[in-house]
């Protein structure tokens, strides 16, 4: 009878904890992505100020992989954030924006576009 009542209530322990795992784990995923908007977002700032560039120039992936960190999940994820949805760059005057499944799937943890900032 004991052995029941352990069990009932490591099974309760367990229901009550693993939503809020998974939130977590969302939640820094969407975390790291937004560290990434920023990273990305700061090498087309880089980008755009050491080659003169102006405005209505939208710079490809390739031209902003001089300005992330070598090796880095960044710099060799073609462009991908960590669920694997390409951000769109936009011109050098436009801030960078997280692709809207990313947002989707991680609505939960962040709460909506708040989360997000200038990137939604």
């Amino acid at each position: 009878m004991e052995i029941m009542i352990v069990v009932a209530i490591i099974g309760l322990l367990a229901a009550i904890a693993v939503p809020s795992f998974m939130r977590a784990r969302m939640r820094a995923q969407a975390s790291t992505i937004l560290n990434e908007a920023r990273q990305l977002d700061a090498a087309k700032d880089q980008y755009a100020l050491e080659n003169n560039q102006t405005g209505a120039v939208t710079p490809a992936f390739v031209d902003l992989t001089p300005y992330l960190k070598a090796g880095s999940k960044l710099a060799t994820g073609g462009g991908a954030d960590t669920l694997g949805n390409a951000f769109t760059i936009g011109t050098i005057d436009t801030r960078l924006q997280v692709a809207a499944a990313t947002k989707t799937t991680l609505s939960t943890a962040t709460g909506g576009d708040i989360f997000w900032g200038p990137y939604s």
